[in-house]
């Protein structure tokens, strides 16, 4: 029978310890206080609620076929979030769902977080600044599993009674924002 010396024992039982406890445990960093959605949040979701339609003629072409587009809105769960999807309108008839969006504000961090989930598995998430005046901008970072991609995208939209006024922009990685498309929605009326 072999015997070690007691300091190669000594070390063989530290590291044996060290491997099977794991890294000593890091501390938590202290939570914030959560905070509840301000009056401002609730009333622009509850402006939002119900569908809207926006002509796509200016952008209609061979890899975009929609006449319109229509988004629906739709409170979630206890009224605290705001649910909605944006479908395809072709000949007046709808012809399928291309994204399923939710809004939620975030009591941990202080603010709207708009998440986006696409036909295709592209997930965008983001940050959703909502003002006082009706106006709003957001900036989401979109993931795409199938064409490998990751880009940012911004809107900058208005809210007047039934009309919503929404712009998309690619934003660049140094921050540069390019507008790419605007769509005037109208509230369907009975919506």
């Amino acid at each position: 029978m072999t015997t070690r010396p007691p300091l190669i024992r000594s070390v063989l039982v530290a590291l044996a310890l060290a491997v099977a406890t794991g890294p000593a445990p890091r501390a938590l960093e202290p939570l914030a206080e959560p905070t509840p959605a301000p009056a401002a949040v609730i009333a622009n979701w509850e402006r939002l609620i119900g569908t809207w339609v926006a002509d796509n003629a200016p952008f209609k072409g061979p890899n975009d076929p929609n006449d319109a587009f229509g988004i629906e809105w739709q409170w979630g769960l206890g009224r605290k979030s705001l649910k909605g999807r944006l479908y395809g309108v072709r000949d007046g008839k709808e012809i399928g769902t291309y994204w399923e969006f939710h809004e939620y504000w975030h009591p941990g961090e202080g603010r709207v977080i708009a998440t986006q989930h696409g036909s295709d598995g592209t997930f965008g998430s983001g940050p959703h600044e909502i003002r006082n005046d009706g106006t709003s901008e957001m900036v989401q970072t979109f993931w795409n599993p199938r064409a490998r991609t990751t880009t940012r995208v911004g809107h900058r939209s208005r809210l007047d009674g039934d009309t919503h006024t929404t712009t998309s922009f690619d934003v660049s990685a140094s921050g540069t924002w390019t507008e790419r498309r605007t769509y005037v929605w109208k509230r369907r009326p009975g919506a």
